[in-house]
């Protein structure tokens, strides 16, 4: 329920993801997803893109498990469906195991990054149905 003293959200501001080599996750980050580095004092690293992206490094108990409570997946909206297929030359280059995953409503790419957390590059098209919760949302890949 909505009331008068509700805060006003106006969109996401970032992602906030624990991982167990701040390094390795950089140059994934970095390279494959072309974010750029704002802050790292060696433990903790703030990236940029539209939105924000913190890494925290927190050694080898890092987990991204589906059907555990937390972040299983990150997606990154792209503008137009050209933009999947020059991530997906990048990523083939990079040598990035990916899946294309091509529909009416939806085109996207699913990769993991170096601790397992799946990331998603995503194009909407311009209308997808209000009648319940797209397909696309209960991809386990």
């Amino acid at each position: 329920m909505v009331t008068d003293d509700t805060p006003q959200v106006f969109g996401l501001f970032g992602v906030y993801i624990q991982v167990g080599d701040l390094h390795r996750s950089l140059s994934f980050y970095c390279d494959v997803l072309a974010l750029k580095v704002v802050w790292n004092d060696g433990a903790l690293a703030v990236l940029h893109s539209h939105q924000s992206l913190v890494i925290r490094e927190i050694g080898k108990a890092a987990r991204h498990n589906m059907g555990e409570a937390g972040v299983t997946r990150v997606l990154w909206r792209v503008g137009d469906p050209a933009e999947l297929d020059s991530a997906e030359e990048l990523l083939t280059r990079q040598q990035v195991p990916y899946q294309r995953h091509r529909g009416a409503e939806v085109d996207g790419i699913t990769m993991h990054d170096p601790d397992g957390l799946e990331i998603v590059l995503l194009w909407i098209g311009e209308k997808v149905q209000a009648t319940g919760p797209p397909s696309w949302l209960y991809w386990y890949y």
